[in-house]
């Protein structure tokens, strides 16, 4: 195997790993848009609740598509699960608070995702040319 052979496997085997690299950012970029999204509709839940008066019929979901009637009892106060299988009530402006500083942090995180997907993809393109100018110098000389 020639050096430039040797040159080119190892471009390419480094081109593949790039690669894998970048699906894996763009998996993590999408569920972290997940995430947002659900905390988006959280926060806007948080505000519809403010508008219900108490004491009125609710569905409450207990899993994709099912619900249950309820009663509404309190809509300024919630119980929010703080990790480690502890929950804490909470009045609403401070979950509000809670949800929007949650949303704040994702909205980080994609960017700092972004910024590292296009530098990974930046590097990836100059990859490729590099090995498509190693392969068609080889191919040339055969």
């Amino acid at each position: 195997m020639t050096e430039k052979e040797e040159k080119l496997q190892k471009l390419y085997m480094e081109f593949q790993i790039l690669e894998q690299h970048i699906k894996q950012l763009e998996k993590q970029s999408a569920a972290l848009n997940n995430q947002l999204m659900e905390l988006i509709v959280t926060n806007q839940g948080l505000d519809d609740m403010k508008k219900i008066d108490e004491k009125t019929e609710i569905l409450v979901p207990l899993s994709s598509g099912i619900y249950a009637k309820a009663e509404l009892k309190d809509n300024k106060s919630f119980i929010v699960n703080v990790g480690a299988n502890t929950a804490l009530v909470k009045d609403g402006n401070s979950t509000k608070k809670m949800i929007e500083d949650q949303i704040d942090e994702i909205k980080k995180l994609q960017e700092n995702l972004a910024n590292q997907m296009q530098a990974q993809t930046v590097k990836a393109v100059s990859m490729e040319q590099e090995i498509n100018k190693i392969a068609s110098s080889i191919q040339d000389k055969k």
